[in-house]
């Protein structure tokens, strides 16, 4: 997960009295993780779909990866996270969720623990 914000930016919150980048980036990921893929019923975080959290000024992005390139819940995916990251942001952000077709997707991206509870071995995800 990367966590980026515009140093100014972030002063200027700090000084406002906002929450801090460390903080508000905890609150998204914690937001993010009880979003539920609806095809798997896990976690979007520990199915390792989150690819990037990043913090402007006016918005936080989060990039998502799809577990397939023609996932017919991926709008599903998108609007539930906005929504779920959108209701931990302090007024005047705003949740910036999109999907990054490009990227894709591999068992090797899930949590450790939720791999074996699928079966895939540790030291081989790419595989059943």
């Amino acid at each position: 997960m990367v966590l980026r914000c515009d140093k100014a930016a972030c002063r200027r919150r700090a000084s406002n009295g906002a929450m801090d980048e460390s903080a508000l980036g905890g609150r998204v990921r914690a937001a993010l993780r009880a979003v539920l893929d609806p095809e798997i019923g896990e976690s979007i975080v520990d199915l390792g779909l989150v690819e990037r959290i990043e913090i402007r000024p006016a918005a936080v992005e989060v990039l998502l990866v799809s577990t397939s390139a023609t996932c017919p819940m991926a709008d599903l995916l998108v609007e539930d996270a906005t929504l779920a990251v959108q209701q931990v942001l302090p007024d005047g952000l705003v949740a910036q969720v999109r999907l990054h077709s490009a990227l894709r997707w591999t068992p090797a991206r899930m949590d450790p623990q939720l791999r074996r509870h699928f079966g895939w071995q540790a030291d081989d995800p790419e595989t059943p």
